[in-house]
């Protein structure tokens, strides 16, 4: 759970706790109050009545009549001298005070006021209070319960503009590249956040530092490596005019072969290296990969007749995308070589440009195929799911998937479902800008 949600739960539920406190209390109070009020009403009405010449006829209530009050007045004699209600007739009390009567299956609080020879009893019923006072209860309560779920809203948006900052470097570390070191922006970063900032751009610089050292070796690499192996397979050259025999020919072959194997190889790995490390000098412009494929198959048609191979280009609409035109054509060449090794003489490889709504590139061959467990792992480094006598260095399916993540094109390889062959699809993501995703086609 995220530290915005567990924050608004855990102070919602604070909330509704003390909430539900401060009701109980409001009510209970507050009905406590509404009681002592009314018998102060009971004691004051007590001191009007006790004159009984101020006593007037009771006048029927449009009310509730459990709502009035009864007035009862006594002098030395025993019946009531006057009563706001003779059909009543609650007992005379003999001393001030209050007391609880129950008298025509009704429940009264009496107040009875003795001085001299008169008494004056004023009575309520216990019904009619207690509504009362419940009432003036739940009217105290019920603004706290309203307010309660209000709190809830300004809680959930006070939370959201305090973690607004760190939502902001979140959006700012997603959108970066592998390869970008730059620091994190500390301005408008709440300063209990700004440790972690602070931590977080001083591992970037150590990043940053691992990253050049990277770049540094894999330079060095390139010409230690490539030296000693193109002085090989000059040393070879040179050595063939001053051969003799044919087996010391075929000899000399083998080993131009094996050299010219461990410059390709030699050259694939440190291209997988730069495009892992992020070092490849990669400049991004507006490129059509229908264009760039129509290329490439243009460049390797010759090797395709050579092996009875048919190879051919189908653009129907052009595939714009930002990105490095030579790391693309590398995507690209890698995907038609690997059908060109796999597909025997006199098959077929396709190349087409999606339509109906889909930007990519589809290139199918009429191969033998792959197991549907291999098709994912023929990405892996080193990995070869062919014949061995089959020439390949099992690089050239890691370095098109590390090409494509870097320019955000989905890799899919998946068999032909009319016949025994591949199909691998180039799908172009959403992440284009507006100018290219409506440029004409071929720009």
């Amino acid at each position: 759970m995220s530290l915005r949600w567990s924050s608004l739960i855990a102070i919602a539920a604070v909330l509704l706790v003390v909430g539900i406190g401060a009701a109980l209390v409001s009510y209970f109070a507050v009905r406590r109050e509404a009681h002592r009020f009314l018998d102060k009403q009971l004691q004051q009405v007590a001191v009007y009545a006790l004159d009984a010449r101020s006593l007037r006829p009771a006048i029927k209530s449009t009310r509730n009549r459990e709502d009035d009050l009864l007035v009862q007045v006594w002098d030395s004699a025993d019946a009531p001298m006057r009563s706001t209600n003779p059909a009543i007739a609650i007992p005379r009390s003999s001393g001030t005070g209050f007391s609880n009567e129950t008298v025509a299956r009704h429940d009264w609080r009496v107040y009875t006021l003795v001085e001299g020879e008169r008494t004056v009893q004023i009575a309520q019923q216990i019904e009619a209070r207690t509504e009362l006072a419940e009432h003036a209860a739940l009217g105290a309560v019920l603004p706290i319960i309203i307010l309660i779920p209000v709190a809830w809203l300004f809680l959930g948006l006070v939370i959201y503009l305090v973690m607004k900052p760190l939502g902001r470097i979140a959006a700012t570390l997603s959108a970066r590249s592998a390869a970008d070191t730059t620091p994190i922006p500390v301005a408008g970063v709440p300063s209990e956040v700004l440790p972690l900032v602070a931590a977080m751009n001083h591992l970037l610089s150590r990043l940053q530092q691992t990253l050049e050292r990277q770049r540094r070796f894999i330079s060095d690499a390139a010409h230690e490596i490539r030296t000693p192996l193109a002085a090989l397979t000059l040393q070879v050259g040179n050595l063939r005019p001053l051969s003799r025999g044919a087996a010391l020919h075929a000899r000399l072959d083998d080993l131009e072969a094996g050299a010219r194997r461990a410059t390709h190889l030699t050259n694939q790995m440190l291209q997988l290296a730069r495009l892992e490390a992020g070092t490849g000098g990669q400049e991004h412009t507006p490129q059509d990969l229908g264009v760039l494929a129509q290329a490439c198959v243009a460049e390797l048609e010759p090797i395709a007749k050579a092996r009875g191979l048919r190879l051919s280009m189908q653009r129907r609409s052009a595939v714009p995308l930002v990105g490095d035109a030579r790391e693309l054509r590398t995507l690209l060449t890698n995907l038609i070589e690997n059908a060109l090794h796999y597909t025997p003489s006199g098959g077929e490889i396709t190349i087409e440009t999606l339509e109906e709504g889909r930007h990519g590139i589809r290139i199918t061959d009429s191969g033998p195929g792959l197991d549907p467990d291999l098709l994912e792992r023929v990405f892996e480094r080193f990995f070869r799911a062919a014949p061995q006598h089959v020439e390949g260095t099992g690089l050239g399916l890691a370095i098109a998937r590390s090409i494509a993540d870097g320019h955000g094109i989905a890799l899919t390889l998946a068999n032909r479902a009319d016949r025994s062959g591949l199909v691998a699809e180039l799908l172009v993501s959403a992440r284009l800008n507006g100018e290219i995703a409506n440029a004409p086609a071929g720009f």
